[in-house]
């Protein structure tokens, strides 16, 4: 077995070597306990960018399950390849399940609910799993309080709009939310929905916008207010 593994790495090195991008900094993902995860941001931006066209799904905004980041992006580099480059081998470690993104209709109603059920329901009510959101989406989070009120339903804002609970907006995601997963269940209530690239590909097509000049910065991760 070891000698399997050792051939198929020598084998993959070329494709898991290959730049995609670069970094100017450590950007946490699965290593941050933060509710809002500076690489959830960059993923959700990423998929932001590659749904937003017309022809693409015409998405406004985007949302990411923290369980599916399931490493960070290290400045060190952990080959040959230099500091601050992002291989392919660390895009795909950070995204491996290459999901189709999904760009659907939801209600503001609907997406407030599903704001919610970050922090309610069997699952997420005593573990909450707070989605990560693109550029543009805000929102508080109060902790101090219980339940679905943890949400401040009036803080809810797209590009500095209150999100109408009444009208329809254009929202990407990676199929497995789209089909209610991790306790998101009226995700799957969606309509009209386009599949897109793979997540892996929009997340690499991002980084691809970088060069060693100007690297991608570590984002602020300030779009989620939490009151603790």
């Amino acid at each position: 077995m070891t000698e399997l593994i050792t051939r198929w790495n020598a084998l993959a090195a070329p494709v898991a070597g290959r730049p995609m991008g670069y970094i100017s900094a450590d950007i946490a993902g699965r290593g941050s306990e933060a509710p809002e995860k500076p690489l959830g941001d960059l993923i959700a931006d990423a998929q932001l960018e590659a749904t937003a066209p017309a022809a693409k799904g015409g998405a406004q905004l985007a949302l990411m399950n923290p369980g599916g980041i399931r490493a960070d992006l290290a400045y060190k580099a952990a080959g040959a390849e230099g500091d601050g480059v992002v291989t392919y081998g660390e895009s795909y470690t950070v995204q491996p399940f290459n999901n189709l993104m999904n760009i659907v209709d939801l209600t503001g109603a609907q997406l407030i609910t599903a704001l919610q059920q970050q922090v309610t329901g069997p699952v997420n009510g005593p573990n909450p799993k707070i989605l990560q959101v693109s550029q543009g989406f805000t929102y508080t989070l109060d902790m101090t309080k219980t339940g679905a009120d943890r949400i401040v339903v009036d803080s809810v804002k797209l590009n500095g709009a209150a999100i109408d609970p009444a009208k329809t907006y254009r929202v990407a995601m990676n199929e497995f939310l789209a089909g209610g997963g991790d306790g998101f269940t009226v995700l799957k209530d969606h309509k009209n929905k386009l599949v897109g690239v793979p997540d892996l590909e929009a997340f690499n097509a991002f980084l691809g916008k970088s060069t060693a000049a100007a690297p991608i910065a570590p984002p602020v991760a300030n779009r989620i207010t939490v009151i603790k």
